[in-house]
Parts: C-alpha cells; structure tokens; sequence
C-alpha cells in the first residue's frame, strides 16, 4: 500500500514538470468585420492549426486561433479569392471593406482585403 502511494507521489510529480517546461501556447484574437454586401470566408492553413471561418454582411466576428504563420485564403464578393501569408502572433482585425471599393490608409495591426475588378 505505501508503495502504491510512492508510486502515485511520482507520477503526479513527473505530471507537474511536464506541464511545467511544456510551451503554453496562448490563443490570439482575430475580429474580421465584413463590410461586403455578401458573404466573406477565410481558411487559415498552418502546421498545426487549421481554420474556415465565415461572417455575413455587414456582421463583426471575433475568434480565438492559435498563434502561427498561416496560408491565408479569402473569399468575397461573389468569386473573387485572395491569397496571402498571415502571421498572426498577436491580435489582428481583418476588414472586408465594400466591394470593388478603392485603397487607402489604414491602422496598423488592420488587414484591409480589397476584392477589385
């Protein structure tokens, strides 16, 4: 019996440096607010982490994802697609502006994705 209890004294030690030294990976806010008038998706493709994400007009979405260098696919205003690396280490907000809209200065730390002609 007390070597049962040894034994358990171990193994939830061993747990407790294990978690210990294990790298906590912390998920990061990503809001994507969709000016379109239809729907936008996004698909995020890392190593360990996948994502497809949609939001519908004129909606403000916020999700949790898990720090990475994504592959970053977007889809909006009827067939339009863009394609681009996202590295996403801290929050991040995605603006959908109106479609065939025209560019212009935006905030840091905002990714404005424009579906032109």
């Amino acid at each position: 019996m007390n070597t049962q209890k040894h034994v358990l004294l171990l193994i939830l030690m061993a747990v407790c440096f294990l978690s210990s030294i294990s790298p906590l990976v912390n998920p990061v806010r990503l809001t994507i607010r969709n000016n379109t008038h239809d729907s936008v998706s996004v698909k995020l493709e890392a190593k360990k982490a996948y994502y497809y994400l949609s939001v519908y007009p004129g909606e403000v979405e916020v999700y949790s994802v898990i720090p990475a260098l994504y592959k970053a696919t977007f889809w909006g205003c009827g067939t339009k697609k863009v394609i681009r690396k996202l590295n996403i280490r801290q929050q991040i907000r995605i603006v959908f502006p109106v479609c065939n809209a025209s560019k212009r200065a935006t905030e840091k730390k905002i990714l404005r994705l424009l579906f032109s002609k």
